[in-house]
């Protein structure tokens, strides 16, 4: 346990329950879901309002940027100084920032509108699922996987219907109310949660002084990285930038040294951002790794595959779309059964190894794609990604929350969380880099979709069986049963990560 550890707190009392828990499962949908449904009404917007090409990239970029590098600062903070207040603080941002939007009158206001949205929209996806596992014990570990595999879904429908709802509210009411309609669902969770969530008293004693170099190196180092992926592939001044632009090399460069620089300030710091004891873990960097590459497997597919259909095989965009769905289907279907299987089991490492070798068998299959491929074929492997996804959506999130103490179950949801939204923005930015090297006349070909979904997909996927084999199993306490394994092993993680267990688990 570390020096500034205390030992954690008594279990909390929390008025209505339910009320809280559907709360908090509101704001993590209502973040996710504001993340995409920028992507259709944007030409609504350029009507309305106007702006040139380099301002669209920054109206999706904004609410990105702000969300990520918020993310481990938001998480690091709640334990700390406790989770309710930054929460509502988060809440408060992203009413803010939605109304602002809704009411924008120029682009350069609807950026800086995002960006607040963006901010709050770090503590919603961090801090709504620190604070279920808060409210809900570890003696209710029945309660907390069914939960995990609800926000898992509703963040997947968040995803992908933020999209579709859209393009609905742009072509009926208006675009303005794709952000108006945040306001009654996170308006009342805003108040369920000011008048039900607990006060719950931090065991936590911080020492030394707020941590300011390590906060403005990691949000400058993290800002330069997402924006020199952002702008790679974007056209300006007649001309597409690549990997070697002085742009977009000096902002990736510029933010590894940064990110650099990061492990020497926090080794020093007596509260640090980033607590690089949580590093020595072997369970967490495996997880975290593995999370990140699970992402930078499923962006392409889920890319690269509706081009392929619309270009090649000819379909509509509607019907793209429906092809697609056996890849959220099996996203959805695989992260509920991840529940189930770790409840029934109290193991997480076979399910998230299971679902990473099935996602690289189904990106595999990718390369015997062909301009004649059945539609159904097709549909088995996207489903076998699909499969093979669930796990990281749902899963990965249990096992981090329990590869770390409790005191720090705030910065290991958030490092869960960010590096996978960093695998994400990686995988995109590189499906469209080698689609567009195999691609002619605007118009993705076989080779494109076949040679993208094998070499990133295929790869990424296979790193991430490498990185959870490296992992010690991380076991899940269930209500009335005894941890898996023997009640000796159980009581002795193995080093190094004995001295940083969390109450309720143990590894392996």
């Amino acid at each position: 346990m570390s020096p500034n550890e205390a030992p954690p707190e008594d279990e909390p009392e929390t008025r209505h329950p339910t009320v809280v828990m559907w709360a908090l499962l509101v704001c993590a949908f209502l973040a996710m879901l504001d993340g995409s449904v920028i992507v259709t009404i944007l030409p609504k917007i350029v009507d309305q309002v106007g702006g040139s090409d380099s301002w669209y990239l920054w109206l999706v970029t904004a609410y990105l940027l702000a969300s990520s590098i918020s993310v481990p600062i938001y998480g690091r903070f709640s334990d700390l100084y406790g989770r309710r207040r930054l929460l509502l603080l988060g809440l408060g941002l992203f009413l803010v920032g939605s109304l602002a939007c809704g009411f924008a009158g120029s682009m350069a206001f609807l950026i800086a509108a995002r960006t607040v949205q963006g901010l709050g929209a770090g503590a919603l996806l961090t801090l709504s699922m620190a604070a279920i596992r808060e409210v809900f014990p570890t003696g209710k570990s029945t309660v907390l996987l069914r939960i995990q595999s609800i926000i898992a879904a509703l963040m997947l429908i968040g995803m992908v219907g933020g999209p579709l709802l859209g393009g609905v509210l742009a072509d009926g009411i208006g675009w303005r109310w794709a952000f108006f309609i945040n306001l009654p669902f996170a308006g009342a969770a805003f108040v369920a949660l000011t008048l039900l969530y607990p006060r719950i008293r931090q065991a936590r004693t911080v020492t030394g002084r707020l941590d300011v170099a390590g906060i403005a190196l990691l949000s400058t180092g993290l800002s330069l990285v997402l924006i020199g992926l952002s702008l790679k592939g974007q056209s300006t001044g007649g001309r597409t930038l690549e990997w070697t632009d002085p742009v977009v090399a000096g902002c990736l460069v510029l933010g590894a040294l940064l990110l650099a620089a990061l492990v020497p300030v926090e080794r020093r710091a007596g509260t640090p951002i980033l607590p690089l004891y949580l590093l020595r873990g072997r369970s967490f960097s495996a997880l975290l790794v593995g999370g990140f590459f699970f992402q930078l497997a499923v962006m392409p597919i889920g890319i690269i595959v509706p081009l392929y259909f619309q270009h090649v095989r000819g379909y509509s965009a509607s019907t793209s779309a429906f092809l697609v769905l056996p890849l959220l289907v099996g996203m959805a279907l695989s992260s509920r059964l991840t529940a189930l299987v770790i409840l029934g089991t109290g193991r997480t490492k076979p399910v998230l190894l299971a679902g990473a070798a099935l996602l690289t068998t189904g990106s595999a299959a990718f390369a015997f794609l062909d301009g004649g491929t059945s539609p159904w074929l097709t549909s088995v492997w996207l489903l076998l990604a699909g499969v093979g996804t669930g796990p990281a959506m749902g899963g990965l999130t249990i096992a981090t929350q329990n590869s770390v103490p409790r005191s720090d179950m705030g910065t290991g949801t958030a490092g869960a969380t960010l590096t996978k939204q960093l695998g994400g923005v990686l995988g995109l930015t590189l499906a469209q880099s080698l689609a567009n090297h195999y691609t002619h006349n605007s118009a993705i070909n076989t080779e494109a979709a076949s040679s993208t979904i094998l070499w990133i997909s295929g790869t990424a996927g296979l790193l991430a069986v490498a990185s959870i084999a490296m992992m010690h199993d991380v076991f899940v306490e269930r209500p009335g049963k005894p941890l898996p394994g023997t009640p000796a092993a159980a009581a002795t993680p193995t080093a190094p990560e004995a001295a940083s267990a969390p109450i309720g688990s143990a590894e392996k």
